[in-house]
C-alpha cells in the first residue's frame, strides 16, 4: 500500500489553490474526484462486457481435445493452475511472499511515474511504501501486474539468450525419454504464478484494501477486472494457434456493434 509522504509541495500547492478558487467563488460547480471516476467506472462496463464476450468466444473457438491434448504448452498451464489452486485452499498462505511481490510492485510503479521511496516495510501481516507520488497506476499495479509470472519470464528470457530451451531436456533419463523441456517448466511455472497473482489478488480484495479506496472500490475493482481480462485475452492469443490478434480484435469490434444495435432497439422501444 503507497502512502504519500507529507513533503509533496505539489499537492500542498493544488489544494491551496482549490481552496482559494472556492472562497473567490462560492458558485463554482466542484465534482468530487471519486465521483468522476465512478461515472468513468459506468462507461466501461460496457467495455468489460464485450471484452468478456470476446474471451470466452475465443476460448471456444478451439475443441477440448485441441486444447488440452493438441496443445502441450496449456496442457502444463493447466497443471500448473491446478498445482497452484491445491496449495492454496490445503496448505498454509506464503503471505509473505505475497505482500513482498505486491509493495515491490508498488515500488517499481513509483520509481517508473518518476517518484521516490522514502520507506519500505514487508511483513506477513501487511505492508507499505512511504512515497512522494501516488496515482491509479500504482495504487492498483498490484492487482493487475502479476508479478511473480514476470519474474518467470524474465528469467526464462534471460536464460534462452545463452540456451535453446525448447530443445534442452533436464538432466534426467526420465524426462528425456517423456520429451520433456525446460519449456514445459515454463508454462507448468506460469500457470502456477498467474494463479497465484488471481487468487491472493481476489482474496485481498475482500479484505478492505485502502488501495482500492483511495481511487473508490467501484472504479477500482472495473479497472482491475478489465485488465487482469485483457493480460489473460494476450495469454491466449500467444499460446493458442485457433487465435489471432487481428481476429480476436475484429471479435471484440462485432460484439461492440451488436451490444450497441441491441442497445438502440432497446431504447427505442422504451420511448415509444
Amino acid at each position: 500500500m503507497p502512502k504519500q509522504s507529507s513533503n509533496r509541495r505539489s499537492r500542498l500547492n493544488s489544494a491551496t489553490a482549490t481552496q482559494r478558487a472556492r472562497t473567490g467563488n462560492p458558485s463554482t460547480l466542484e465534482i468530487p474526484l471519486n465521483w468522476l471516476k465512478s461515472g468513468i467506472a459506468v462507461l466501461l462496463l460496457p467495455f468489460c462486457f464485450v471484452a468478456t464476450q470476446s474471451f470466452l468466444s475465443a476460448f471456444s473457438q478451439t475443441s477440448a481435445s485441441t486444447m488440452v491434448i493438441g496443445s502441450a504448452a496449456l496442457w502444463f498451464f493447466f497443471i500448473g493452475i491446478l498445482l497452484w489452486l491445491i496449495a492454496f485452499f490445503g496448505l498454509p498462505r506464503p503471505l509473505f511472499i505475497y505482500v513482498l511481490g505486491h509493495e515491490l510492485t508498488h515500488a517499481f510503479f513509483v520509481l517508473l511515474c518518476g517518484g521516490k521511496i522514502n520507506e519500505f516495510k514487508v511483513r506477513s501481516v501487511g505492508g507499505h511504501i512511504v512515497t512522494n507520488k501516488n496515482n491509479v497506476m500504482i495504487s492498483l499495479s498490484p492487482y493487475f501486474v502479476p508479478f511473480y509470472s514476470v519474474i518467470v519470464v524474465g528469467i526464462f528470457g534471460v536464460a534462452g539468450i545463452f540456451v535453446n530451451l525448447s530443445d534442452y531436456h533436464p538432466n534426467s533419463i526420465l524426462w528425456e525419454h517423456l520429451g520433456f523441456s525446460w519449456s514445459w517448466i515454463f508454462y507448468v511455472a506460469i500457470g502456477v504464478t498467474w494463479c497465484f497473482h488471481l487468487t491472493f489478488t481476489g482474496w485481498m480484495i475482500t479484505k478492505n484494501q485502502p488501495d482500492l479506496k483511495q481511487n473508490g472500490t467501484f472504479f477500482s475493482l472495473v479497472f482491475i477486472y478489465l485488465i487482469n481480462l485483457s493480460i489473460l485475452c494476450g495469454f491466449l492469443i500467444i499460446i493458442s494457434d485457433e487465435v489471432s490478434l487481428i481476429g480476436f480484435i475484429q471479435s471484440v469490434f462485432d460484439n461492440a456493434s451488436e451490444l450497441f444495435n441491441s442497445s438502440a432497439q432497446a431504447w427505442k422501444s422504451i420511448i415509444k
